[in-house]
């Protein structure tokens, strides 16, 4: 009786997160990822025209040494690596969900730029 119940929940922990993403819901985790860091670049680019300060520090940093293309140029890099990633490795539920958590970071952050940008 232990061993039977010991192999159904065996079973049922095994297969926690494996249930596969549907297409609309990874659809939308992307539209909306992408979504965010175009509009964290546009809200980013419309604060420092209006002469409000780089939070990030690393950002910061490059825009003094290299300029302000130089960032975004390495934003869009970055951003098309982790697209091509999660195209190829994103089997796992785990692994969309985790963009989808990174999406909403960057909403935040947009949210953060539109405060400053409007106060």
């Amino acid at each position: 009786m232990i061993g039977e119940a010991r192999a159904v929940m065996a079973r049922r922990v095994g297969t926690i997160g494996k249930k596969p993403v549907s297409t609309g819901k990874k659809a939308f985790i992307l539209i909306g990822f992408c979504a965010a860091q175009l509009l964290d670049v546009t809200t980013t680019h419309i604060g420092l025209a209006e002469g409000r300060q780089e939070l990030n520090g690393v950002a910061a940093s490059i825009i003094a040494t290299h300029g302000e293309l130089a960032v975004y140029a390495i934003k869009l890099g970055l951003v098309a690596g982790l697209v091509g990633f999660l195209l190829i490795f994103g089997r796992g539920r785990a692994v969309w969900n985790a963009y989808l958590i990174a999406a909403w970071i960057t909403t935040f952050a947009v949210l953060n730029n539109l405060y400053r940008i409007l106060s």
